[in-house]
């Protein structure tokens, strides 16, 4: 048998990406085998494409961080799973784009069998980041106002979805075509190419936003501290900036920088969140949130948004359309 998978030859844009077969093998001691149903597209695969992303790995690679399969086959001394299994995977960035992946055991959660492929993989990456900021970063409360920059994207429509649960009176920055996804969540939405998001939360919102949520970095960090309350928190967790121009250094330097000040001038706390630094330090809060956002998707009060169920061959599509702003939602490879 053969495996199809994904590969970035050399840095650079979506004609980069290959797609190769290559003969199956036999999952090694304590790992799983596991065929791809559905793996996720998220930007940060177009960062690491590009070589942009801080220690991107060395071409050849196969990108993504999440899929949803069945168990194939097991590897010696693995107990813990049965084959014909559904589970998901989470992996540290690279190796999702395939057919068949190999997971060690602490990489792998059960995802309910009746639960649609592309649904369930929503929930592996984008749901549990906002899941995680919104809960175990920010701490929300009932009623707090909250600023979601990027509030269509994979991640954004998690925290509109999970936000409305918490009763947050949200903001969101979309560009105008994306407004009506926006305001679909319960939220006000900002025209981030023709307004200025500070002044428009001066003006709606003068008390601040209880809790701002940015994935761009560079300027619009600072700007965004503009719009905090007195007891307001910052949470950073990307540097999408980087793809317009910019160095790895650009968002290594910036990432540490507020790492070291910890607070703004006005000393509103600042959180950089990681979801594979979180994983690995809190691997207990990873499996706890995966259960329960399964727990709620089952239970009809989670409907991710998916954008493009794009066959695995079509990689490098998916990527474009990501990086031209064409998706509302989750991007889904398909296998």
């Amino acid at each position: 048998m053969l495996n199809t998978r994904v590969i970035v030859n050399k840095y650079g844009g979506s004609e980069v990406i290959n797609v190769i077969k290559e003969p199956l093998r036999a999952p090694r001691k304590g790992e799983i085998r596991v065929k791809v149903e559905s793996a996720g597209v998220a930007l940060a695969d177009i960062m690491r494409r590009e070589g942009v992303y801080p220690l991107s790995p060395t071409p050849p690679f196969t990108p993504g961080y999440d899929i949803v399969g069945i168990v194939d086959q097991l590897g010696e001394d693995v107990q813990q799973f049965s084959t014909g299994e559904r589970v998901a995977v989470f992996f540290n960035g690279t190796g999702g784009y395939a057919a068949y992946v190999y997971a060690k055991i602490d990489e792998l959660v059960t995802v309910p069998a009746h639960i649609d492929a592309a649904l369930s993989v929503a929930i592996i990456l984008n749901y549990v980041t906002a899941y995680q900021m919104l809960h175990r970063i920010a701490r929300v409360s009932e009623g707090e106002s909250i600023l979601i920059h990027g509030a269509s994207g994979g991640v954004g429509t998690a925290l509109l979805e999970l936000g409305r649960l918490a009763k947050l009176k949200m903001f969101g920055t979309a560009s105008s075509t994306k407004h009506q996804i926006v305001s679909q969540h319960g939220a006000t939405p900002i025209d981030y190419r023709n307004e200025d998001f500070v002044h428009v939360l001066h003006q709606q919102a003068p008390e601040g936003m209880d809790a701002v949520f940015d994935p761009i970095g560079g300027q619009n960090w600072e700007r965004s501290f503009q719009t905090l309350s007195k007891n307001g928190r910052f949470i950073g967790y990307g540097y999408t900036s980087i793809l317009e121009k910019g160095q790895p250094d650009d968002w290594l330097n910036g990432w540490k920088s507020l790492e070291r000040k910890n607070t703004t001038e006005r000393g509103n706390p600042i959180h950089l969140y990681s979801i594979t630094a979180l994983k690995k330090e809190k691997l207990d809060w990873f499996r706890e949130d995966v259960r329960h956002l399964f727990s709620l998707l089952e239970e009809g009060k989670l409907n991710p948004l998916i954008s493009h169920r794009i066959p695995l061959q079509e990689a490098a599509y998916a990527q474009e359309l990501l990086e031209k702003s064409l998706a509302v939602g989750k991007i889904v490879l398909i296998s």
